[in-house]
């Protein structure tokens, strides 16, 4: 299945609760398998934190394959932006700053 076909198929079966951008061009190989094509999307606040959330494809899966799995795929990456949506401000401040150990 065509990349672009796929996203497109991801994006349009999301919830209309989910907030969530396609990141189209965006290249990060955090799996470093070139077995997978990956998908990026991202989640912001107001406050100006963002999140990156992706989902990974075997490029040896069929269409047919990649049609049922799908709905679970989606579910989790919706679970994803809910989780970050729930955090507040606070603690997305603190992944942007990383949690840093207080020495004193």
């Amino acid at each position: 299945m065509d990349n672009k076909i796929l996203q497109n198929l991801i994006v349009s079966n999301m919830s209309s609760e989910v907030n969530l951008r396609p990141l189209s061009g965006f290249k990060m190989d955090f799996s470093a398998n070139p077995d997978f094509d990956k998908f990026f999307f991202a989640a912001s606040c107001d406050c100006g934190t963002s999140a990156l959330l992706s989902l990974e494809v075997s490029i040896h899966k069929t269409d047919d394959e990649i049609n049922k799995a799908l709905p679970s795929l989606i579910e989790k990456l919706q679970n994803q932006e809910k989780s970050f949506r729930s955090m507040n401000c606070t603690m997305h401040g603190m992944m942007r700053k990383g949690f840093i150990e207080d020495t004193k």
